[in-house]
């Protein structure tokens, strides 16, 4: 029962948060309208972001190791909550750079410790639909604040988005509450010798290569995206942007039912690269133009990506006999130091270069992710 219960928080919880996470990606251009920047420059709302996720598993195990998961939780996202409140009252592109920097700076303690609080919860043998489970919750998450966002954004003014979330957060704080608190749950310390014990690991050394070239693009696209719709229709409004990411919900059963797409096909590997020829399909049916065909595109281009990410993060839970939690810190990590580079990036490729020779780009990436999953031995 507790199980159940507390499942169910933690999915809750990520949902929320990840809300937030994607929140201002539907609303690039019309910040950059708004604020008089570039794409680039929009795009540094996201990148400040995801890169304080990346960079702060690294050393959030050496002061939170003792913290119990549930009030370190509870912590979080009340600061978090009080920061979305704060963009009401912002109105300097600065301003918002620096709440969204403080965003960075709660969620890596937040995401780990929801990551780890799932897998320690999984019955034995459960541990890949477990982290299904998470990474499903993850996506409707990206989903839902995105949607959340275009929607406000396009009815209201922006100022309400943030507002909106900020409330929507008050639900897993109170939810919290109601969580068992779980000891064994905590974040392992990311220190040189375990790291170098992990990465030293040909398998693991190379899931983390094959997840940063991979979610460089993804996350590239999806930042670009917005900024290439208006550039193919000027009167494309905020909603309309948010509601292209539909196709980013095949997510959900894509990563609940990795594992068993995965044993159909064979094997990981056959699994990695049937996703990987997926999602360039996907990628390259981008240099369409017709608006209604780019909103079935999102479909084939994001399968592609949650079921490697799937298949992946199952992949190194499972494989994780020992220092889980560094195993989870370090993909947590190149994860989002990959989106807070390809959230910054390809923006700029984008105006100095154009869309067509930024997929070109894009391909080449994927093109060394082929290649990387070749390399994988799960001997």
């Amino acid at each position: 029962m507790n199980f159940s219960r507390n499942f169910l928080i933690a999915m809750c919880t990520t949902f929320v948060v990840f809300c937030t996470l994607y929140t201002p990606q539907p609303i690039l251009p019309l910040l950059a309208k708004e604020f008089s920047i570039s794409p680039g420059d929009a795009g540094l709302l996201m990148t400040v972001t995801l890169l304080p996720l990346g960079i702060a598993p690294v050393v959030y195990g050496y002061f939170l190791q003792a913290i119990p998961a549930r009030s370190m939780l509870r912590v979080a996202l009340f600061l978090l909550m009080l920061d979305q409140f704060a963009f009401y009252l912002a109105d300097e592109f600065w301003q918002l750079i620096v709440l969204r920097s403080v965003q960075g700076l709660l969620l890596p303690a937040i995401f780990t410790a929801l990551m780890t609080y799932c897998a320690s919860m999984a019955q034995m043998g459960q541990v890949r639909k477990t982290m299904g489970w998470y990474i499903a919750a993850t996506i409707l998450g990206g989903f839902g604040g995105r949607i959340i966002s275009g929607y406000f954004a396009s009815a209201f003014e922006w100022h309400t988005v943030f507002v909106v979330l900020g409330f929507m957060l008050m639900i897993p704080i109170i939810m919290l509450r109601y969580a068992s608190a779980d000891a064994k749950i905590s974040f392992d310390r990311l220190d040189s010798r375990t790291v170098s014990r992990v990465l030293g690991h040909d398998t693991f050394r190379y899931i983390y290569l094959i997840l940063f070239s991979l979610f460089f693009v993804f996350a590239g696209l999806l930042n670009v995206l917005p900024f290439r719709l208006q550039e193919i229709d000027e009167s494309v409004s905020p909603f309309l942007i948010s509601s292209l990411y539909v196709g980013y919900l095949i997510g959900i059963p894509i990563a609940i039912f990795s594992q068993r797409i995965t044993s159909l096909l064979g094997d990981d590997k056959k699994g990695l690269m049937t996703g990987l020829l997926l999602h360039t399909t996907g990628l390259i049916a981008y240099l369409f133009t017709d608006v209604a065909l780019l909103y079935f595109v999102m479909f084939a281009f994001s399968a592609g990506f949650f079921f490697i990410h799937s298949t992946l993060s199952g992949l190194a839970n499972h494989l994780a006999v020992e220092h889980r939690g560094v195993v989870n810190g370090l993909y947590v990590s190149i994860y989002y130091i990959s989106g807070a580079l390809g959230s910054w990036l390809p923006a700029y490729l984008y105006g100095w270069l154009g869309w067509d020779s930024l997929i070109i780009v894009f391909v080449s990436v994927l093109g060394v992710t082929a290649w990387l999953i070749t390399k994988l031995r799960f001997g």
